[in-house]
């Protein structure tokens, strides 16, 4: 039960969904439960199950902010410093691009041609920026290498990050 005053999950989703469609976002109350999950650090079950939970002031403050600025055309994978690339986690930086769901086409188009587990295989990826379609391609492939090359030295410290996280 919320004491007076308070303000309970449910109301911060209705709250975030009229902001995101006051500046014109498809699917606003899809992206404010995409939102609050990243801000309350819960997933949308959890999120759905404690809908009538308070939410404590400095959740609530967080969870304004990042929407103060989705608002104002912010992606969240931005504001979040993360992205899901082929159901894999990537860090992302100053120096990279947001990896694009559409990319994830190349990895399929490589899975579908090779039935192997990737031995001997070798993948050179030029422009790795985050090192998602390569670390993707190796998480597909256990036994094949490769390499990732890019000319901005942030963008190979967030991809050798990135690696390490996934065990690459």
């Amino acid at each position: 039960m919320q004491e007076r005053g308070e303000t309970c999950v449910s109301a911060a989703l209705a709250e975030a969904a009229q902001v995101l469609a006051a500046a014109g976002f498809a699917e606003p109350r899809r992206q404010a439960r995409r939102l609050l999950s990243a801000a309350l650090g819960l997933s949308p079950a959890e999120l759905l199950a404690r809908s009538e939970h308070p939410l404590p002031a400095f959740e609530l403050e967080r969870s304004r902010a990042i929407l103060r600025r989705m608002a104002a055309g912010e992606p969240l994978s931005r504001i979040l410093g993360r992205r899901e690339f082929w159901g894999l986690e990537f860090a992302l930086s100053a120096d990279t691009l947001d990896p694009r769901p559409d990319s994830e086409t190349v990895v399929a188009a490589v899975r579908e041609r090779v039935e192997e587990n990737g031995e001997g295989l070798r993948f050179l990826d030029l422009g790795t920026g985050t090192g998602c379609l390569l670390l993707a391609l190796l998480s597909e492939f256990p036994r094949a290498r490769g390499l990732g090359v890019d000319i901005a030295a942030g963008a190979i410290a967030t991809a050798r990050r990135n690696a390490g996280a996934l065990g690459l």
